[in-house]
Parts: structure tokens; C-alpha cells; sequence
């Protein structure tokens, strides 16, 4: 039995929704503002932290910072990019009554997104992991995380993200189509495979989850409960380089942590509406649990600069250096384009007037001396 969708009030100064469309103006007018301004802190706040982090040299000698930038840059495109192409979507929808964008760009930019969040959810796998191998085998991290092994994981890991979204894209084991009930992309399979649905929400979301969560189960048990947990700090003062990184690692778990929590506090409440098909149920939540998904996108520079001194450090490094080189280049500006006023010459020295010295020659001494 379908559920009828719930009737919602619209504005008489808005143009109604679509007609099979439950959502109303005001739902449609918020959940654009919202989008927008969780792209403009995303862009802004996630571009400061990847230029501060790549140009900070003490901090590009641990290994964690390549992971810290890629958890960075793989949002940039969704905020810059994927996000306002939605809001302008909510807005054409509001006010027209239609999305102007064609199948193949909506396709096209839900997988973008969907392959980057995949990025992002993988990176904090990684992380994870090198966080846990370092406290458990701090001597075999340090060996590992050499920086030619840290661009293959990189590597690796985008191109598996990238296997487990561009397939469906491609209309492979199955396909992607745009809902314009539920304004997203669905798994579409004509054999009504659940099984397949299953087995990719597992690999993309479930396994991830459950690898993060058994990576910090260990590494707590190891640091904080296990009763060798100072002979294994000791044997890492005895790896680590300096301070300097040690305290920057020990961050990087805390702030890892913390996105972890945060990015499954934001997926989990979306992804039970959308398994369950409770969107035309209640409309309202269903664009709300949207934005917030989305606002995990922005939080992780946030979460950087309260958790990280090191971090905040670098921060304050790039602007300091920003405004510095301001300050010249406005000066040197404004000295070259300065026009002096025209002012007269001044007047030479008129020579002084008087009698001219009168040179004698005195005959009368020997060595023939000048008297003026």
C-alpha cells in the first residue's frame, strides 16, 4: 500500500511545486539557502586548510598530512561545483516548476559526488589505519609510510572508489537515475535484484564503517586499557622524529576520529529514510536529512582548527604570509602609480656680492707666501 504524501502548505507570493511533487516552496526555498551557504564555508574553509597544510614544512614531513589534504581536496569539487549546481536546481523547481538540468548532467554530477564522498569516506579508512599500525607497530609504520608507497595508496584508493560508482554511471550492474521524487540518484535494477543493491551498499558505506570502528576499538584498547601501553609509547618517542610530528599525529587521530563520528551521524538518519522510501512520507525531513549529509562537507576544517594546535599553527603561518605579501604588493602599487605635484625649481644661489679678494705678493719673505 503507497502512502499518500503529505500535504503541505505553499506560499501564495511562490509559484507551487511540480505537480507529483511533495514538496513545497518554503521546503525548496530552505534547503536551497542552506545548500548554498554549506558550499561557500566548504569551498573557503577547505581550500584554506589544504594551502595551509601543503605549505607548512614541518607538518609536510609526517605522513599523515597526504591523507589530511586528500580528506580536504576530494570535497572541494562537491562544494564548489556539485552543491550549488543543487541549489539552483531547488530554486528552478521553486519558482518554474521544473529542473533545468538534463538526465545525463544530473547523472553526471550525482556521480561526481558520490564518487568523491567515496574518496572521503576511504581516506578515514586510511587514516584509521595508519593511526592504529602506528601504535601497535610503530617501526613497520615508519618503514611503510615512505613517500613513494604513500602515493600508491592514494592512488589505489581513488581508482577503487572510482571502480565501485563509474560502472552504474555507465548503466553496468545496473545504473544510476535521477528520483525527481526524491531530488537524488537511485540504484535502478530491472531484475529487482536486492541482493546487488545489498552487496553494493555494503562494499560503499557498511564495510567502511565497521573497518573505521574496529581500527579505533583497537587502537584504544592498545593505548588505554592494554597493560603494556607505556612500553608501547615508549617505543614510538623512540621511532618519531620530533615533537613536533609526534604531537601532529597524536591530532590527526583525535580529528579523524571525530569526522568519523560526524560523517556517520550525518549518513546514517539519510541513508534509513532513503532504503526505507519514507520521502514522500514526510517531505520536510527528507530535504532536511539532505543538508545535513551535506554539512558534514564543511565541518572537517572546522573540526581541524578546534582539535589541532599544529594545525592552527599553520593557519595562522599562511596568513600571516598572505598578508604580508599584500601589504608589499599594495605598497609597491601605490609607489609605482604615485604622480608627484609639480613644483616650481628651486632658485640657484645668487653668488655673493662684494669686493673681490685682492691677492699681494709679499717680496719681502723668501719662501714667496700669498697673503689674501
Amino acid at each position: 500500500m503507497t502512502v499518500p504524501p503529505a500535504s503541505t502548505p505553499t506560499s501564495p507570493s511562490l509559484s507551487p511545486s511540480p505537480p507529483g511533487t511533495p514538496y513545497s516552496s518554503e521546503h525548496l526555498g530552505f534547503t536551497a539557502a542552506a545548500v548554498f551557504m554549506i558550499a561557500i564555508v566548504g569551498t573557503f574553509g577547505n581550500l584554506l586548510a589544504v594551502v595551509a597544510l601543503r605549505l607548512s614544512k614541518k607538518l609536510r614531513e609526517s605522513p599523515s598530512t597526504a591523507f589530511m589534504v586528500n580528506l580536504l581536496a576530494c570535497l572541494l569539487p562537491v562544494c564548489a561545483i556539485g552543491l550549488p549546481m543543487y541549489a539552483i536546481g531547488c530554486i528552478k523547481l521553486q519558482y518554474q516548476g521544473y529542473i533545468m538540468y538534463s538526465e545525463g548532467v544530473r547523472v553526471a554530477a550525482f556521480t561526481m559526488g558520490l564518487i568523491l564522498s567515496q574518496v572521503h569516506i576511504h581516506t578515514i579508512c586510511a587514516l584509521a589505519f595508519n593511526r592504529l599500525l602506528a601504535v601497535v607497530r610503530p617501526a613497520e609504520y615508519k618503514r611503510v609510510m615512505q613517500r613513494h608507497w604513500v602515493r600508491l595508496y592514494l592512488l589505489v584508493l581513488w581508482l577503487y572508489s572510482i571502480l565501485l560508482w563509474l560502472p552504474l554511471a555507465l548503466g553496468l550492474l545496473g545504473r544510476l537515475e535521477f528520483d525527481e521524487r526524491e531530488l537524488l540518484v537511485s540504484m535502478r535494477d530491472e531484475s529487482n535484484n536486492k541482493l546487488r543493491k545489498a552487496v553494493h551498499l555494503f562494499f560503499t558505506f557498511i564495510l567502511p564503517i565497521i573497518f573505521t570502528s574496529v581500527c579505533y576499538a583497537v587502537m584504544y584498547w592498545k593505548v588505554r586499557l592494554s597493560k603494556q601501553s607505556r612500553e608501547v609509547r615508549r617505543r614510538r618517542k623512540s621511532v618519531t622524529e620530533e615533537a613536533t610530528l609526534k604531537q601532529w599525529d597524536e591530532q590527526v587521530t583525535r580529528a579523524i576520529f571525530i569526522i568519523f563520528a560526524v560523517l556517520v551521524s550525518c549518513s546514517v538518519p539519510h541513508m534509513v529514510i532513503h532504503i526505507m522510501h519514507l520521502s514522500e512520507q514526510y517531505p520536510f525531513t527528507w530535504l532536511f536529512l539532505h543538508v545535513i549529509f551535506w554539512l558534514q562537507f564543511c565541518l572537517d576544517p572546522i573540526i581541524y582548527l578546534t582539535t589541532s594546535q599544529q594545525y592552527r599553527a599553520a593557519v595562522k603561518e599562511l596568513l600571516t604570509r598572505f598578508l604580508t605579501s599584500y601589504c608589499a604588493l599594495r605598497d609597491s602599487t601605490s609607489d609605482s602609480s604615485f604622480i608627484p605635484i609639480h613644483t616650481p625649481a628651486p632658485t640657484p644661489l645668487s653668488p655673493r656680492k662684494g669686493p673681490k679678494p685682492t691677492v699681494h705678493f709679499n717680496t719681502e719673505d723668501d719662501d714667496n707666501s700669498l697673503k689674501v
